[in-house]
């Protein structure tokens, strides 16, 4: 029996015949191993090339409609993902505009300036939200679509406290691991007090960690709580009503115990004598004190310095303080331990105004008020000069009058 050709064995171990062939460079291998060897030995990634050339011969023939095939449908396949991707997954555009892409409309509205052009595209809390930010000199700058940050702003309309319910990135210090520091994402309500909704947010993140034992405990602990407070809301309400109700009179007869007789009646009264001044407290509770400083993240700010901060007054409502100040999508706000000094990396913005020469944001309003009272002030001397040449002017025809009459 003749021994095979060499050509006709596998290229790989030139023993057995080949039984298979790699889509990329058509070597023939006999098994697995000979054919990772191969893609070793040769680089060779085994994956087929679509853009190689074949002869025509070749293309009428099963296996070249079969190549042609799955080129497109591969195609497609990418197409499909692809739409899916920032469709569903990163949410970059909406299936209307998709299509709307796709069909090659462009999206125009004639007879609108820009302007009514983003208010026409707005929902009804949004126009909300913006007629409150331009009422209030609030700059929310937009990130690019897409981005994480402006896929996180989830900032709307409240409409039962009639107030913008803020996302708010709170950053607390220490809270870092493996070098990334952890942010806490949360709601904040615009008219409450920022140190009450940190708060809320802190007891929200706990019932979060508890278990099922300790939230059932929490609730009970918080029904009798609940409980207490209905009770001594219901008594005070009981003594404030008795104590404004009008004062019972009465007349109190005294009888002589050894013969009977009774004396001259006399009158008493239950009414209540009015407290001691002195006695009365004058002490009014304190306003809640915190334990943390609040810092607001400054925007925008060169890249060369630091972190910069401004002082947030927990006290005082979130939009209040955001008044004539700039955020990027939502406010980020850092919290450090009271009476301590900024880590490492951040500044004050009064230091930043002072090394960029800037003009602080109290300064500038209190400059243009003044400004404008100066205006008014000058307005109303020049209305009092002109009155008094007027009456000048009247007393010295008065005269001539008069001098006319005598002659």
């Amino acid at each position: 029996m003749a021994e095979p050709l060499l050509s006709d064995l596998c290229t790989i171990c030139h023993i057995l015949t080949p039984k298979y062939t790699c889509p990329k460079c058509s070597t023939k291998t006999c098994s697995l191993k000979c054919s990772r060897r191969h893609k070793l030995w040769s680089s060779c990634s085994g994956v087929r090339d679509p853009t190689t050339f074949k002869p025509r011969s070749e293309l009428l023939t099963p296996s070249g409609v079969d190549h042609d095939y799955n080129f497109l449908h591969s195609i497609e396949a990418k197409i499909e993902r692809s739409e899916k991707e920032i469709v569903e997954d990163r949410k970059l555009v909406s299936e209307s505009e998709l299509r709307e892409a796709r069909g090659g409309v462009e999206r125009k509205h004639k007879g609108r300036s820009s302007n009514q052009d983003r208010k026409y595209n707005l929902l009804p809390g949004e126009v909300l939200i913006d007629k409150c930010l331009r009422l209030m000199g609030i700059r929310v700058m937009r990130a690019p679509v897409g981005m994480a940050r402006r896929r996180e702003n989830k900032t709307n309309w409240s409409k039962p406290h009639k107030s913008i319910n803020w996302q708010v990135e709170w950053i607390k210090e220490g809270e870092k691991e493996k070098g990334k520091e952890e942010k806490l994402m949360a709601k904040c309500m615009g008219n409450i007090p920022l140190g009450v909704m940190w708060s809320r947010t802190c007891e929200a993140v706990e019932r979060e960690n508890m278990g099922s034992e300790e939230k059932s405990a929490l609730k009970k602990r918080k029904a009798s709580d609940l409980r207490v407070r209905e009770r001594l809301a219901k008594r005070a309400k009981i003594e404030a009503t008795r104590q404004s109700s009008v004062p019972m009179v009465g007349i109190a007869y005294l009888q002589e115990p050894t013969t009977g007789a009774w004396n001259i009646p006399i009158p008493s009264t239950t009414a209540r004598s009015s407290p001691d001044p002195s006695k009365v407290s004058t002490h009014t509770p304190a306003l809640e004190e915190y334990k943390e400083d609040f810092y607001l993240q400054r925007v925008p700010t060169p890249s060369s310095f630091p972190k910069v901060l401004v002082q947030l007054d927990p006290t005082l409502h979130l939009t209040d303080q955001l008044r004539g100040r700039a955020v990027l999508e939502y406010p980020t706000i850092y919290v450090f331990a009271k009476c301590s000094s900024l880590p490492k990396g951040f500044m004050l913005e009064k230091e930043f105004l002072q090394k960029t020469g800037q003009q602080a944001l109290d300064e500038s309003e209190e400059s243009s008020s003044e400004s404008s009272d100066g205006s008014e002030d000058s307005e109303s001397s020049e209305d009092d000069s002109e009155d008094g040449s007027e009456d000048e002017g009247s007393d010295s025809s008065d005269t001539e009058e008069g001098e006319i009459s005598n002659g």
